[in-house]
């Protein structure tokens, strides 16, 4: 038993020795409150960092949105008659200018349809005997009407004559009436002269209209471009059989670009046209291409509560592309009053951005509200004013009342 009791009492004695040099390093391992030394009782070590002022900077103040582009005039143009296409004379990327024949189809069922229709109008003149081609006809001066008129004039005359015979005993009473009776058939015949004839003439319009649409068909076998530009896409080849409405090319005037997106209906108040609108496509890295801002609808889109607008831009180098995908910014003003500060400056950590402000070579943390980018530098629109010196370098060793040490020489 009195060995068991020595036992526990030196155990006991070990543990005790244990926790006592235990807690003396401990304590000598814990770093003054306030971060202010480094455990040795000396100041914290300086961190040594690059400033820049914050700036005050004129801000442009944008809306920024996404669209496509397209040319100013997009035409799929089509054929207007059915026929064989005899030529094709262009092809994809081609200019074109307007009026151009592009397409000739084979013409000679079309040349026998004018000649048909010349024929039969030629038929109407000769039936009213007045010269082939006469622009206006005069109903008087058809043979048809003249004719009539003449063999009424005469029994009229002729009736006029036996009534005076009549009346002095010369003649019987019966040739008076069979003069009658001619005059009123010279009448009636003058009449249906006339109808006759105003029936030639309606008659006469109408294959004046079918010549018109003869000719026109045979100009419609060599298809001509509406417009200036540049062939977008060809679908069709020679020999091919084509209906009405059958597309043949797609057209495209792409001198000027139009850019067509939407932009919230929140800022429907500041759109007006001919404000400046900034465009970059993905086609062309890194080049910004200049524009106005041209249409601006007058409703709002109630799916997605926006308006929908219109850019334009000179495009004679051809450079952007019917179909690109384009990011663009409307310039509504600039705000000459606005701060910035170099990117490198601002610290982002768990949603929250700040930069730290040097002031008496300790770093104050700042929280801040970001606006514009402006490129390298970045603007700020609340938590910092203009003139206040912000760290730019080692931001990631900072806390709020490091010291530093300033690096000669303000950074930009």
């Amino acid at each position: 038993m009195g060995m068991f009791a020595s036992s526990r009492l030196f155990a006991s004695a070990a543990v005790f020795f244990a926790l006592v040099i235990f807690a003396g390093c401990g304590k000598k391992d814990l770093p003054p409150k306030g971060g202010a030394g480094n455990g040795t009782g000396k100041p914290a070590e300086e961190i040594s960092v690059a400033v820049a002022p914050a700036l005050r900077t004129a801000i442009p103040r944008k809306i920024e949105f996404v669209g496509s582009l397209a040319g100013t005039e997009q035409v799929t143009l089509s054929s207007e008659i059915e026929g064989t296409v005899e030529t094709v004379r262009t092809d994809l990327g081609d200019p074109v200018r307007k009026a151009q024949v592009l397409v000739v189809l084979v013409q000679d069922e079309f040349l026998q349809r004018k000649e048909q229709a010349l024929a039969e109008l030629d038929q109407v003149f000769a039936r009213l005997g007045i010269p082939t081609g006469s622009e206006s006809a005069d109903i008087e001066k058809t043979s048809l009407v003249r004719k009539a008129l003449a063999e009424f004039d005469n029994a009229r005359k002729d009736l006029d004559r036996r009534k005076d015979l009549a009346a002095k005993n010369l003649i019987a009473k019966k040739d008076v009436d069979d003069a009658e009776a001619r005059f009123l058939v010279a009448e009636a015949n003058a009449r249906a002269a006339h109808e006759e004839a105003n029936n030639l003439l309606a008659t006469l319009r109408g294959k004046r209209a079918s010549l018109a649409i003869a000719e026109k068909k045979l100009r419609d076998t060599r298809v001509k471009s509406p417009i200036d530009g540049f062939i977008e896409s060809r679908m069709v080849s020679t020999g091919e059989y084509v209906k009405v409405g059958t597309p043949l090319f797609r057209i495209v005037d792409d001198r000027t670009i139009r850019l067509l997106g939407e932009v919230p209906e929140f800022y429907a108040a500041a759109l007006k046209a001919d404000l400046p609108v900034e465009l970059s496509v993905d086609g062309r890295p890194g080049k910004t291409y200049r524009g106005t801002l041209k249409r601006i609808s007058p409703a709002s889109n109630a799916a997605n509560r926006a308006i929908q607008v219109e850019a334009n831009f000179p495009n004679a180098n051809r450079e952007l592309k019917s179909g690109f995908f384009g990011k663009a910014a409307i310039l509504l003003r600039v705000d000459p009053d606005g701060v910035s500060v170099p990117k490198q400056a601002v610290v982002t950590f768990a949603g929250v951005e700040k930069v730290f402000v040097i002031d008496n070579n300790a770093a104050r943390e700042r929280r801040v509200k970001l606006g514009q980018d402006l490129g390298d530098r970045i603007e700020i629109v609340e938590g910092i004013a203009a003139g206040d010196r912000v760290a730019v370098s080692r931001t990631g060793k900072l806390v709020e009342g490091s010291r530093v040490h300033v690096e000669p020489g303000d950074r930009k």
